[in-house]
């Protein structure tokens, strides 16, 4: 379903762009047997119920206007939470100085999973310190999942 939470994501970015807020996520899954578009934003400062309701309206008109989900199916809209995806080197250039949790598509050096402060991203690389391997460099490429890892 890649290709369909691509085109969500593509054709709502403008809409949410103009009213101040960050499209985080695009998920679109079958969950006791209904499809279900989940879209989480962000803006600076945090989201609220309210942004979550207006970007609903807004985001179901323009879904519904472009008719690109040939199912029927249910919007919800959420804030990232507190273990927000990391996504882009922007993404992970915000959050430097915060413990993330990295998954790779291929291992480097014998290992697919890493945790570790942020330490820098640029020219499509992100460092952290690993608590395992210390200093790793990995390409956002190679990244298969990444999330902020919450300090409780």
């Amino acid at each position: 379903m890649a290709n369909i939470t691509q085109k969500i994501e593509e054709l709502l970015a403008p809409s949410a762009q103009t009213a101040g807020i960050e499209i985080v996520d695009v998920q679109y899954v079958k969950e006791s047997g209904s499809w279900v578009a989940r879209i989480f934003i962000d803006k600076d400062g945090g989201v609220t119920m309210d942004d979550c309701e207006n970007m609903s309206r807004l985001f179901s008109s323009v879904l519904d206007e472009k008719d690109i989900i040939g199912d029927s199916y249910v919007l919800e809209i959420s804030s990232p939470g507190i273990d927000r995806v990391l996504k882009s080197e922007k993404d992970f250039k915000r959050f430097a100085g915060r413990k993330a949790r990295i998954q790779t598509l291929s291992p480097i050096n014998n290992q697919r999973n890493f945790l570790g402060m942020i330490i820098s991203s640029s020219g499509g690389n992100v460092k952290i310190d690993d608590v395992t391997k210390g200093n790793v460099e990995i390409e956002i490429a190679d990244i298969k999942k990444a999330n902020l890892e919450a300090d409780i």
